[in-house]
């Protein structure tokens, strides 16, 4: 049988309320030729019952763990060590997007073998589905206008000038991967809770460029995630400064860049901790 285009990857954990929504908008997409794979990490909500619905589904394989793995990134090592497709797109469970999401995507890879990650900008949603603003309301600190407009990148500019300061690539939903890169980057970090993506963007950025999109197409939704369980800026610093520190020594920072690159994301942890929230609540 000829290969799928796309591998999907669903990682999901007591996302019940939300999953029929996620699996129907990649189910949903005007560019289809895709297989997808939904691996339940031990959900103890009604995720089962929702499953069940696409058992049957010819595309779709559903993969049960019998025991929680502790983060989302084991789940991701697992489902893109079973990707076949050309591309790699990780979905999370709660998040949502727009049909034509594939079809724009797509041909940037397609048309620049130089890219290995493509992404676009989010729509921020709630719990209820409904607009609560975009991504730009996370990058606009790191440059007023940038995250507007489309944009290719040379993967170590994009890390010197803005992925090293912090995960620049805030939602994996809004991200579509050459799988050969992806690849080269594996395996997710399982030690992270929360930084793991921000690491895998970064090893991925070390050897492939990036492309931008700045129509929104994923709907990102705040304030379900399953990852934070300490107060906004802690596991932020505790995490973010291993990813700091591998980046700035893969670019051959000298010490002293690299101690500016940390104290300035210890300054942004501190900000995010003295006012006790994060600018988007439901950042992984």
């Amino acid at each position: 049988m000829q290969r799928p285009k796309i591998s999907v990857i669903i990682p999901n954990y007591n996302h019940a309320r939300y999953l029929a929504e996620r699996i129907d908008s990649v189910l949903g997409q005007t560019f289809n030729d895709l297989e997808l794979f939904i691996l339940d990490d031990a959900s103890t909500d009604n995720s089962h019952e929702i499953l069940a619905r696409y058992h049957s589904k010819p595309r779709v394989r559903i993969l049960v763990n019998t025991r929680n793995s502790g983060s989302a990134f084991p789940q991701w090592n697992r489902g893109i060590s079973y990707a076949t497709g050309e591309y790699i797109w990780i979905a999370e469970s709660d998040d949502s997007c727009d049909p034509r999401f594939l079809e724009t995507l797509v041909p940037l890879l397609d048309e620049n073998h130089e890219i290995g990650l493509a992404y676009c900008q989010s729509r921020l949603i709630n719990k209820e589905g409904l607009e609560t603003g975009s991504s730009l309301d996370w990058t606009s600190d790191l440059h007023p206008s940038r995250w507007k407009f489309d944009f290719v990148n040379n993967g170590r500019d994009e890390i010197r000038n803005y992925l090293i300061e912090k995960n620049s690539i805030p939602n994996a939903s809004a991200v579509l991967a050459r799988r050969t890169v992806v690849s080269q980057a594996l395996p997710v970090d399982s030690s992270f809770k929360l930084c793991g993506d921000w690491m895998h963007w970064g090893k991925m950025l070390l050897q492939s460029g990036i492309a931008y999109v700045a129509k929104p197409l994923n709907y990102w939704r705040l304030e379900s995630s399953n990852s934070r369980t300490l107060p906004p800026g802690v596991l932020e610093w505790n995490e973010g400064q291993r990813v700091i520190r591998r980046l700035a020594e893969s670019l051959g920072y000298t010490e002293s860049e690299k101690n500016a690159a940390l104290a300035k994301f210890a300054d942004r942890c501190m900000g995010w901790l003295t006012v006790s929230t994060l600018p988007l609540k439901g950042q992984r």
